[in-house]
């Protein structure tokens, strides 16, 4: 498909489409990653949601097809080759003469300081899936604070309070949407379950990795687990999107 560049701003249906575009492509890539065609790292697999997508929305607000060109560009280069995104915003970095970086940290501060996208969002009314909503948003924030406040004992002590309540909190949504009937298809059941025992698992080596941290002050481990539980989060509002929204299943 061919697209002509333009300096024009976007209009409402310009927006509504490299959103369609976006969520498309998050879900294909979630499918990738759900098969056999995973990522070899968590920092592979969110610098995409951190780093590429805010960067296209700002992109459409001066140039629609600017956007549209990258987004179908980036998507096949990152379908084709995993990770190769991050490898794309390392090449620039080193180019720039910064080579020091900790893309753990990086990607965790950028997290917290960008807004929720709008087709991460299911865009179903009932309560349980606006609760979700909720939850995920609250969830990610608040774990991405961690870098803001693991040296300073109190904050670091009540953020991860906040953590283990809002992990708690989607997962009585999970088990919402789930006893009351919105998935019926038993594959979708099964990816939803999926993903939720994985966001478990994940959450049970972020807890270890604050054990550990309080033992031997290696912050590196909880860093790591806390871009883990981002994308686990991730994972599980894409997949009830998927089931949910896109396909209408239920």
């Amino acid at each position: 498909m061919n697209y002509k560049l333009s300096t024009t701003t976007t209009s409402n249906n310009d927006s509504d489409q490299i959103q369609n575009d976006i969520v498309n492509y998050d879900g294909e890539l979630l499918l990738n990653n759900n098969n056999n065609n995973r990522y070899k790292s968590v920092i592979d697999a969110l610098v995409w949601p951190i780093v590429i997508r805010p960067l296209l929305y700002k992109i459409q607000k001066y140039n629609q097809n600017a956007a549209i060109i990258l987004l179908h560009s980036l998507a096949k280069a990152e379908h084709c080759q995993p990770g190769f995104l991050q490898q794309f915003c390392q090449m620039i970095l080193s180019m720039n003469n910064i080579d020091s970086i900790n893309m753990i940290e990086s990607l965790l501060r950028l997290q917290a300081n960008i807004p929720e996208a709008d087709e991460q969002r299911c865009r179903r009314t009932e309560q349980p899936f606006q609760n979700l909503n909720h939850c995920t948003i609250q969830l990610k924030r608040i774990v991405a604070q961690i870098p803001n406040v693991i040296y300073n004992r109190q904050l670091f002590l009540d953020t991860i309070r906040k953590i283990a309540a809002a992990i708690k909190e989607l997962l009585d949504c999970i088990y919402q949407i789930n006893s009351n009937g919105f998935i019926v298809n038993i594959k979708d059941r099964r990816s939803l379950d999926n993903c939720r025992r994985e966001f478990i698992r994940d959450s049970k080596q972020f807890s270890q990795s604050l054990k550990d941290y309080i033992k031997n002050g290696d912050e590196k481990p909880v860093l790591q687990c806390a871009a883990q539980l981002i994308y686990a989060t991730n994972s599980i509002q894409k997949t009830i999107k998927i089931c949910c929204d896109f396909y209408g299943k239920n």
